[in-house]
């Protein structure tokens, strides 16, 4: 009798882990910031809603989605919350983290960008609630902009813990968002989701061996590093652009490649200010390209 339980409890997580584990999602929307910092408003509260429903679709229980919005996304509490999915996360899980805020880039203190690239002398950064625009804008120092660098950190702990059976997702809808991993003449621009102007600290590091972590996980940006992150008008209300993309593509059970086969077509059917150009920027390993996404219970 009680090795026919065993065996019964061996066959319940043998299928547990087969049906893709638990679905787990971040999702962090900043649209509205505080005046003092110098940031335009976005839309992002109209990506939450289409999120939420992409996350519904594909099977995520609502208790297993952590939302942050507003002035809750502050640095400390984006951390706090990828350490805790690190924390939760177990082996077989899908994991979905999506950011819908400004993006910026910044001066890169430990120079590890200039070993890949002598040009390079910037990092790309997610801007929190609490980051302001420029250096010593109110005495703002740039503490608070998460850097590619440590987003790359967290990133591979959640990795660590789902293992090679689980997925990690990160969806990036903001500009320079590319390698985060790691623009009609004369009518008004649509609001893009960054600054042109990059952040400009004095350099006060040394340049060393770059120490990020090889991206085993699949990174969706919504332009490349140098590009501006225009919004899309649909309907008459505007979205992040790649948020809208991912909203009509993403079905469960689908593959990575043909997620960003379906992405890259959607992006050439939504319009663009004349004269401005923006190519989403797709990172994934070549192991993960055959991986179906989010399918199972």
């Amino acid at each position: 009798m009680k090795k026919a339980y065993l065996l019964f409890l061996l066959l319940c997580l043998l299928g547990f882990e087969a049906s893709g584990g638990t679905k787990r999602a971040l999702v962090v929307c900043i649209g509205a910031y505080p005046p003092e910092s110098g940031w335009n408003t976005l839309s992002s509260q109209n990506d939450k809603a289409l999120v939420l429903a992409t996350l519904s679709r594909c099977g995520f229980p609502v208790s297993n989605i952590s939302l942050l919005e507003e002035s809750k996304a502050t640095r400390a509490a984006i951390v706090s919350a990828l350490e805790q999915l690190a924390a939760d996360a177990r082996p077989g899980d899908q994991v979905y983290i999506h950011f819908s805020c400004h993006g910026q880039q910044i001066t890169d203190q430990d120079g590890d960008e200039a070993l890949r690239d002598p040009k390079d002398r910037l990092d790309e950064a997610l801007v929190p609630y609490d980051a302001f625009i420029s250096y010593n804008w109110r005495g703002y120092k740039g503490d608070r902009h998460l850097i590619d660098d440590t987003i790359n950190a967290l990133l591979h702990r959640i990795h660590q813990a789902v293992g090679r059976r689980g997925t990690v997702l990160l969806v990036a809808d903001a500009c320079h968002s590319g390698d985060v991993s790691r623009d009609d003449a004369d009518a008004p621009l649509p609001p893009f989701r960054g600054a042109v102007d990059v952040f400009e600290q004095p350099f006060y590091g040394t340049t060393t061996k770059p120490g990020v972590n090889p991206v085993s996980w699949i990174s969706l940006s919504a332009c490349k590093e140098f590009q501006t992150n225009f919004e899309v008008e649909v309907n008459g209300r505007r979205y992040g652009r790649l948020t809208y993309a991912l909203s009509r593509c993403l079905e469960p059970g689908m593959t990575a490649g043909q997620l960003c086969d379906a992405l890259l077509v959607q992006y050439r059917q939504l319009p663009l200010p004349k004269g401005k150009s923006q190519t989403p920027w797709f990172v994934i390993p070549e192991k993960m390209k055959s991986r179906k996404l989010f399918d199972g219970r």
